[in-house]
């Protein structure tokens, strides 16, 4: 009591809550619950705290309260960070130890400390993490169904060409009938792919796992990333979705008092591309040396050219924050348009494709089968 005194509180009431605290229970039935914490609990832990926060509740207690109904998982992050809190440091500091913490938000988080504004400025990272969520959503969504038709086809050929074709050989052949070209051709190809599998897939897995581990090294990443913004539909996927981070980002950080160097040094480590990222980095340093943000933004084959022409506009007129939002939200409903009609239009093109393979196969079937059919008549 003396200690809280010194602290300038009044205790009022003393009492043991034993070894639990109120909230969700120590322990769950759930195993998923026990995962670590993750960008969803954050996002959902600093709104809750932002609320808390403007109900008049002290920062110490609104991470007690986070830290209670979190997860098992999650609740170590909060319970150290509550410690943290006890111990005379900030919530900046507390947060910078653990990883699962954005450097934007923990920039957030300090010029909220420093303006008195901690509630508005975790408004804004939860807003902020909740729009990269829902975007990497969006440009994984896009590539999932073509990945998975492709593999979905892989595995129908392979089966085709292993146990179907084989049978089918067996039968034609056992009707002592000369085999048309389309079927000879198909159990040709059936033949070359069972001898040769086993060496195909040793080669295709060295080849994936030596692309994974050739674009670790940062000279080929960077120029695999470029050449992913140069390709025919995808690379304007890719360009919106760098173009969507910056502006949502950088007008959030502006808009809550981060410097502009700051603000760029922050979202370099944002962005996924590396190119895109060493773009914002030698914008940061020519923003440095009193250059203007929208020249060394505006490279070609880079982001998308609108938006150097409406950041010159807005550092003219002081507004950058502002039309940075606005170009955040304009090029947010571009990339969900162009992720609906890509959607659109892979899944016809890719049922061509399987259609064509399986109408391949068929085709030979029953070609082999009227070749049969008349030979038998005869």
């Amino acid at each position: 009591m003396r200690s809280l005194r010194q602290q300038g509180l009044l205790v009022l009431e003393v009492r043991d809550v034993g070894a639990s605290v109120e909230g969700t229970p120590r322990w769950s039935l759930n195993p998923l619950d026990y995962r670590s914490i993750n960008s969803v609990d954050v996002e959902r832990a600093f709104h809750q705290i932002a609320v808390l926060l403007r109900s008049g509740v002290s920062i110490l207690e609104a991470l007690e309260f986070i830290r209670d109904y979190a997860r098992p998982g999650a609740r170590q992050v909060w319970q150290d960070i509550v410690e943290r809190i006890r111990g005379g440091e900030s919530l900046s500091s507390a947060m910078a130890d653990h990883k699962i913490f954005r450097s934007m938000t923990i920039q957030l988080v300090i010029v909220g400390e420093q303006s008195g504004r901690l509630d508005y400025c975790l408004e804004q990272a939860s807003a902020a993490l909740e729009r990269s969520r829902v975007n990497r959503r969006q440009v994984l969504s896009a590539l999932q169904y073509p990945a998975f038709m492709i593999l979905f086809t892989i595995g129908i050929v392979a089966f085709m060409l292993t146990k179907l074709i084989p049978e089918l050989e067996k039968f034609v052949q056992a009707m002592g009938r000369r085999l048309p070209p389309i079927t000879r051709a198909l159990i040709d190809i059936s033949h070359w792919f069972q001898k040769y599998m086993p060496t195909v897939v040793v080669v295709s897995v060295a080849i994936i796992i030596g692309l994974v581990l050739i674009y670790q090294w940062p000279p080929f990443r960077l120029r695999a990333d470029r050449a992913a913004l140069s390709l025919p539909v995808f690379g304007r996927l890719f360009r919106l979705s760098g173009t969507v981070t910056l502006a949502q980002g950088l007008g959030t950080l502006l808009r809550s008092g981060v410097r502009i160097l700051d603000a760029l040094d922050t979202l370099e480590k944002l962005i996924g591309n590396r190119y895109l990222a060493g773009r914002v980095a030698h914008a940061r340093e020519c923003v440095a040396h009193g250059s203007s943000l929208a020249e060394p933004i505006a490279a070609e084959g880079g982001f998308m050219p609108m938006l150097s022409r409406m950041i010159r506009v807005g550092e003219k007129s002081g507004t950058l924050d502002h039309i940075l939002e606005e170009l955040g939200t304009y090029f947010d409903n571009e990339l969900r348009r162009m992720i609906s009609w890509l959607t659109g239009l892979i899944a016809p093109t890719m049922t061509i494709v399987v259609g064509g393979i399986l109408g391949f196969v068929y085709a030979a079937f029953l070609v082999a089968m009227i070749s049969v059919g008349a030979g038998a008549n005869k």
